[in-house]
């Protein structure tokens, strides 16, 4: 582990780890042309904007592993994605917010969630099924 990073809250900042769009409020612009804020978007809003996008897909990835890096106050989640299952590993900060199906909103710390971004959460666990917009790829006729 590189002990010589910093890790404080302003750092991670910089690094881009604490996106603006999850703060509560933020307004989210759907494919469908509405507005609606982060904290009111739904898992049919998720399954709307990817049926019109020609770009997106939603995918479901499921938490199989949540490890904790308490020194850095952050996670490393193991996530099986799509039909194919396949294996992704992601470093996130604790209070990280993802859309669980039949959730809402989860982070591993719902206390810090709330603190950084004002966004209720419950508890990410181990089984949870996250919704993940991904791009589309394009299937070459080759």
């Amino acid at each position: 582990m590189d002990t010589d990073t910093d890790w404080s809250d302003q750092a991670k900042e910089k690094m881009g780890l604490y996106p603006p769009h999850f703060h509560k409020g933020a307004q989210i612009s759907l494919s469908t042309g509405e507005l609606k804020t982060v904290e009111n978007l739904t898992t049919e809003d998720f399954e709307r904007c990817t049926e019109i996008s020609p770009d997106l897909k939603l995918d479901s990835s499921t938490v199989a592993k949540i490890e904790y890096d308490e020194a850095r106050g952050m996670v490393i989640l193991s996530f099986l994605v799509g039909h194919a299952r396949l294996q992704i590993t992601v470093e996130a900060p604790v209070e990280h917010p993802f859309f669980v199906y039949g959730k809402g909103w989860c982070s591993v710390n719902p206390d810090s969630s709330m603190s950084k971004y004002r966004l209720s959460c419950n508890t990410l666990t181990v089984g949870d099924v996250c919704a993940s917009l991904t791009k589309k790829i394009a299937r070459s006729n080759a």
